[in-house]
């Protein structure tokens, strides 16, 4: 395939690559409904610059290797990423300092009963 297609970037685990998913819609005769198709290209990232969910312009070019013939032309929008593991141990201090700082307190005793007998 030629040309130039815009979309999500699904993996980035490759060095100064990545893998593109790019959706399109196609009309299927026999319903008369619309379906979404979607193919995946692999994308030359010399700057090792996407993240995965970052959404891509990707241009065809002389292929680099079997599976590679695109390269990361723009990045049209940045996704904002975050570390999982540092998220999970910030929450497990915070937890832990609230432990702490909250007093320990004992429910109060039952009110002793006093009732007169007549």
């Amino acid at each position: 395939m030629t040309g130039t297609f815009i979309g999500k970037v699904v993996s980035n685990k490759m060095r100064k690559s990545v893998l593109v998913a790019v959706d399109h819609w196609r009309l299927l005769p026999k319903y008369h409904r619309y379906k979404k198709f979607t193919k995946k290209f692999m994308a030359h990232d010399e700057a090792n610059a996407c993240n995965i969910g970052d959404t891509v312009r990707i241009q065809s070019c002389r292929p680099l290797s079997r599976h590679k013939a695109f390269s990361v032309d723009e990045i049209l929008r940045s996704e904002k990423t975050y570390d999982v593991e540092a998220v999970q141990q910030a929450a497990a201090l915070a937890a832990k300092a609230s432990a702490l700082a909250a007093p320990q307190t004992q429910p109060p005793p039952p009110p002793a009963s006093t009732s007169e007998t007549s």
